[in-house]
């Protein structure tokens, strides 16, 4: 995930009074910079993620806390927590990566009270198990929604998310740039598969790089439904037992020797793994050409991570269209963004929109 390098950390509150403020603490002095909104919000305090004060909870925050919704099993959004609200999949994500078993689980659809707040959970189309919050205030009816990493456009492994109307918006946009506009998925999809087809005529081994969780399991389903055998890495192994175990049909698939000098259970196969493993595979493995799925593929610059590599924009966040989309049909009065660079909300505020980031 993109963000964005500070020389500080940025703390912010949004208190609901008649003139609201957000009040940022400056790098330079310890006062504090006023910022002035003319529209409702729910109080809320940002430090490396998201304080509701009167829920007494932290959505995604970077650092362990007492009580937090972790919205989806990313190492970057699993911190072992004293308390952690996640869905089912998340769940096992989440006792995967750091052993915790002090968890409650949120099933979509479901509503959790906590203080004078609800909380509603939705998909959000990431990964497996990824979901999304709206937070309604009971006494003034104030609806804020925190997307964590979403996607709108379909998968084969995880739910699309729904857009969810809100008066307070909260948005991840790793993609926030135009450019990151990407291509139909169905395209996309045609294409690994006609590359793939490629490479193995021409009696090479295919090898599709992915992150272990998430996208790993998204090219084993394409290539599953395409009538391809897959041979995944060790390292994908957990991640894609757990998808089984949430009814993902993964298809058949062999898990490669620890021993990237073996061809042991790849033969015949596509090969799935992670991009940090991708350079071992190709030195034990000469004849390997090797496939990146990526957003970051729309700049070009992707295949130059691999050895002898390419790249599609396959990717499980939302591209810009997608941002777009979801703004205008949440039709929220305020928009919040975080990851990416603050481009995002600068486009959004050049369409008359109030806007403002929050950072990573």
């Amino acid at each position: 995930m993109l963000t964005e390098r500070r020389r500080y950390t940025p703390r912010l509150m949004v208190r609901p009074k008649s003139s609201q403020a957000v009040r940022r603490r400056s790098p330079i002095t310890s006062g504090w910079m006023q910022l002035s909104f003319d529209v409702p919000v729910m109080p809320f305090r940002y430090e490396r993620g998201m304080h509701l004060e009167d829920a007494g909870m932290w959505l995604d925050p970077h650092t362990r806390r007492p009580v937090a919704y972790v919205s989806h099993g990313h190492s970057d959004h699993c911190r072992p927590h004293g308390h952690a609200f996640v869905t089912a999949e998340t769940a096992d994500f989440y006792r995967l990566r750091t052993g915790r078993s002090a968890l409650t689980v949120m099933n979509i659809g479901e509503t959790l009270t906590r203080g004078l707040q609800e909380v509603d959970v939705f998909p959000a189309g990431h990964v497996l198990g990824s979901s999304q919050v709206r937070v309604r205030d009971l006494a003034t009816g104030h609806r804020l929604v925190y997307t964590g990493d979403f996607k709108l456009r379909p998968s084969l492994t995880s739910p699309s998310a729904p857009v969810l109307e809100c008066e307070t918006l909260v948005m991840e946009c790793t993609y926030g740039a135009p450019r990151f506009t990407f291509p139909p998925t169905e395209q996309v999809v045609t294409e690994l598969i006609a590359w793939v087809g490629s490479v193995i005529a021409s009696g090479n081994i295919p090898v599709v790089c992915g992150y272990a969780l998430g996208k790993a399991q998204e090219a084993m389903a394409i290539l599953h439904q395409a009538g391809h055998l897959v041979a995944i890495h060790p390292s994908i192994e957990p991640y894609a037992e757990i998808y089984t175990r949430h009814g993902v049909d993964l298809g058949q698939y062999v898990v490669m020797s620890p021993d990237p000098g073996s061809l042991s259970g790849s033969e015949g196969r596509v090969i799935v793994c992670p991009p940090q493993h991708a350079r071992s595979i190709r030195e034990a493995m000469p004849r390997t050409r090797m496939m990146i799925l990526t957003g970051w593929a729309i700049d070009g610059g992707a295949p130059g991570r691999l050895p002898m590599g390419t790249a599609l924009p396959l990717s499980d966040h939302a591209g810009f269209d997608d941002l777009v989309e979801y703004v205008q049909r949440a039709r929220p009065k305020i928009v919040y963004t975080v990851h990416g660079n603050g481009g995002f909300a600068q486009h959004l505020r050049r369409q008359g929109i109030e806007a403002h980031h929050l950072g990573a």
